[in-house]
């Protein structure tokens, strides 16, 4: 038989291989001692170190360590009396608990602090209607110490039991409790210190207002001081994991965790990162069976090294994630079915998500809301914001609500999946840019499948989006106006979405809304995006700068255009529009790709041009004596043409097969024939320049109209205005104007408004395509300021005169009109998205 002889390894190559497995072996080893004796430092002792010191230099800081607030000054009541004076006495009052809201909740630099830790009485308890009394300083773990010898249970809180009373009031949180949801749900009546310094009690009954206000209201209405809340059973719960991929995780809930057999008390699902295609569903099934741990709570004095040596290796090992999935988190649950007691499930610490230094990163929550049957809707949008923006997310949590009954502020207005967003970020300033980028994206996205946000983190939503949220904000705002005239609770939550003058703003916008939905209901398409009123810019440009290109090789020569200049004017529009752009709520990444490709293609044409027309082009120039061919004429016509077309149409729409043909074979007169040969050169050099030019931009166009309409669709290109053509006063009748985008539009409005000036009628454009905002053009030959009521967005220096782009209210735009003809000015384009 024959043998075939394997080929030898020398042993150099072995050991050397060897000893790289060794040295990785041991890198690793090391790697996780060092890791391990740093999370081992316990983190409580330097953050009670920094908040003593802060609070000593009236600092209020919060969990995550971004938004330090020095406040006027810190009050820490024991008595509902040193409550009602501190509200009395200042002018500007914000209210504090636990400090782990993220973004400012409980703080404001014009406002006194009142720290309500240390107002923190458990009061009566009744065992019989399972109901308890206390002070909104006391923790949750104060209560569950205190009714756990009853067997008694908190009915609903959130997972950690760190938060106190009255900060989990003000923000209307939920658990991972099954077939519950927010907090409101279990609580009986609250105590509330208004603006005036008056108490009232406050239920479902009783100064119902005042109830929905102050839960979930964030400190805006006044101080709660005590609450009555519903308990439950402490009954015994065991665990049971399952994996599964993300697109069985609907109909498992469904039928597994919420079906009317299911005894499942507790549950999350954690979708794993990078890929969120998999999710670990975790449920506490009431039980008989006895508990398996040694005590029925948390124990308070965990050092919890572990988990922080966990998320360390989660968020900074190369692997980490991978790790957690197929590594770590099989060893946590090989140990079978353990039972707690629900006080037990309850009483988690927040300790153990604390990092020993929060100076260079820190962990952050954020939280969406969406309805159960946008599920599957919802995953991949959330999956590719993530993504796109590699964001450092450590675990997305499932959780289960049932809607709100009432909180004006409700974050659940129908039953839904809460995504627990739990994620790592820099502390440096484009580190949080980044975040505020990508924040607002996610809350565009939740809007699109009907959910929602949650306030108590970084407040990066835009106004536009938190109304759409928290569609009752208005009435919250106006409860808020009744009992607190003065705005005098606030922190840097309502700094940044309420006062009076948003309070005016959002009932306008109200109206507003209102009176657009009637008349876009009958109308197609009528809503389009706002950024397109920057993003349409440099496509703009590329139109006048055509128009300047036909001027140009129309009374002059080619080689006499600004090719350089051009392509360094369309780079700084990009640029500029892109940043207008970057924190916006709408996702624009497909039409700045595309703004890049057209901008690539200009580029391109404009380097190829410069170059061919300073060099071949000038010495065909050069030889026919400067003098213009024919087919010189035929670019001429072609430019002129396109500069005028695609004023009306899109770019790639123009025919330039057309005049492919004509270099062919359309002809002119000429009479002079002092020049025959050199004319007949050029002649033969415009043919084949222009032949390329055209047969490649016809090539080129089509490939790109095909790849924007699969891209976009074929989208109705009719731009609605609502506009009042007699205008005296907001009720007076609206009228739909409508004319397809790109430079009719512009026509149209302005032949309104020239109609409506040359007889003296009071003109009035009430909204845009659903915008209260727009961006048009003008031409100043001196140079002049902005004219007022409007914001200079560019100042285009390239053409012959100044073109001024700016932005200002739709509403403004007549009167705009009017003071820019009464000048002598006109508006040349608006940029109508």
């Amino acid at each position: 038989m024959l043998k075939i002889k394997k080929p030898k390894v020398s042993i150099g190559v072995r050991n050397y291989f060897r000893t790289l497995i060794i040295c990785a072996f041991i890198g690793f080893v090391i790697a996780i001692m060092l890791q391990t004796v740093y999370t081992k430092t316990d983190p409580r002792v330097s953050k009670l170190e920094r908040e003593k010191v802060n609070i000593a230099n009236n600092i209020v800081n919060e969990v995550t360590e971004l938004h330090p607030i020095k406040v006027v000054d810190i009050i820490v009541p024991h008595t509902e009396e040193e409550i009602v004076d501190a509200v009395k006495k200042y002018d500007y009052v914000s209210v504090g608990g636990g400090r782990n809201s993220m973004g400012g909740q409980t703080a404001s630099e014009r406002a006194v602090q009142i720290d309500m830790r240390e107002y923190n009485k458990i009061l009566p308890l009744s065992t019989s209607t399972k109901e308890i009394t206390v002070q909104a300083g006391a923790r949750w773990r104060d209560i569950q110490d205190y009714i756990d010898p009853f067997n008694l249970s908190v009915k609903i809180m959130q997972t950690y039991s760190n938060f106190t009373v009255g900060g989990s009031l003000s923000v209307n949180v939920h658990g991972r409790y099954v077939g519950l949801g927010p907090i409101i749900l279990s609580i009986k009546s609250i105590r509330v210190v208004l603006a005036s310094g008056e108490v009232v009690n406050a239920s479902r009954a009783e100064n119902s207002e005042i109830f929905y206000s102050a839960i979930g209201g964030y400190g805006g209405i006044g101080v709660i001081t005590e609450a009555t809340l519903e308990l439950a059973d402490n009954v015994n719960v065991m665990r049971e994991r399952v994996k599964m991929p993300i697109s069985e995780y609907g109909e498992y809930f469904k039928n597994v965790v919420k079906a009317s057999s299911s005894k499942v008390l507790f549950h999350n699902g954690d979708i794993y990162p990078m890929d969120f295609d998999s999710v670990s569903a975790v449920n506490w099934k009431v039980t008989n069976k006895d508990i398996s741990t040694d005590s029925r709570l948390i124990p308070n004095d965990n050092d919890y090294w572990l988990e922080r040596f966990v998320w360390v290796t989660m968020s900074e090992w190369p692997f980490g994630k991978w790790l957690r999935e197929y590594f770590i988190e099989p060893i946590l649950y090989s140990g079978g079915q353990p039972v707690h007691t629900r006080n037990y499930e309850a009483s988690y610490d927040i300790m153990e998500l604390e990092p020993t230094s929060r100076a260079s990163s820190t962990y952050v929550l954020q939280e969406y809301f969406v309805p159960i049957e946008n599920f599957d809707a919802w995953i991949p949008r959330m999956k590719k914001i993530f993504n796109n923006n590699n964001v450092n997310i450590l675990n997305v949590s499932i959780r289960h609500a049932l809607p709100d009954p009432g909180s004006y502020l409700a974050w659940a207005r129908k039953e839904s999946f809460a995504f627990v967003v739990y994620y790592k970020q820099g502390t440096d300033d484009a580190s949080k840019a980044e975040v505020i980028k990508w924040t607002r994206e996610m809350i565009d996205e939740v809007l699109s499948v009907e959910g929602g946000y949650y306030l108590p983190y970084q407040p990066h939503a835009t106004d536009e989006q938190f109304y759409k949220a928290y569609p009752k904000a208005l009435d919250f705002f106006e409860i808020k106006n009744k009992y607190d005239p003065n705005g005098k609770f606030t922190n840097k939550l309502w700094d940044r979405y309420y006062s009076k003058d948003k309070l005016d703003y959002l009932k306008s916008y109200k109206e507003r809304e209102e009176k657009v939905s009637i008349l876009a209901s009958n109308t197609k398409d009528y809503f389009r995006a706002s950024d397109n009123m920057y993003l349409a810019l440099p496509e703009w440009y590329i139109v006048y700068n055509a128009g300047e290109y036909a001027e140009v090789i129309t009374s002059k020569m080619p080689s006499e255009f600004k090719y350089i200049e051009s392509i360094k004017d369309y780079w700084y529009q990009y640029n500029l529009v892109k940043s207008k752009v970057a924190s916006s709520t709408h996702n624009n990444s497909d039409y700045i790709t595309v703004l890049k490709v057209i901008g690539v293609s200009f580029t391109v044409e404009n380097i190829i041009k410069c170059a061919y027309e300073n060099t071949i082009g000038k010495l065909s120039e050069y030889l026919a004596g400067d003098m213009k061919v024919k087919e010189g004429y035929l670019a001429s016509n072609a430019a002129e043409e396109y500069a005028k077309f695609i004023y009306d149409y899109p770019w790639y729409d123009f025919p330039y097969s057309t005049y492919l043909k004509k270099v062919w074979t359309e002809d002119y007169n000429y009479t002079d024939e002092k020049l025959k040969v050199g004319q007949n050169i050029r002649r033969l050099e415009r043919k084949v320049f222009l032949s390329l030019e055209f047969g490649v931009k016809s090539l080129y166009s089509k490939a790109i109209a095909y790849a924007t309409k699969s891209k976009f669709g074929v989208q109705d290109d009719i731009i609605n205005a609502a506009v009042y053509k007699n205008y005296v006063n907001e009720s007076s009748e609206l009228s739909l104007i409508s004319a397809p985008h790109y430079h009719p539009f512009t026509k149209k409005l302005l032949e309104e408004m020239d109609n409506a000036y040359q007889d003296g009628i009071n003109y009035k454009v009430f909204d845009i395509a659903g915008n209260d905002t727009i961006t048009f053009s003008y031409f100043d030959k001196i140079k002049e300021s902005v004219i007022a009521s409007t914001t200079e967005v560019l100042r285009d220096t390239t053409l012959n005169q100044d073109l001024i782009t700016v932005e200002a209210k739709v509403a403004d735009v007549y009167n705009i009109y009017k003071d820019l003809r009464d000048n002598n000015k006109s508006i040349l384009h608006f940029y109508d998205y």
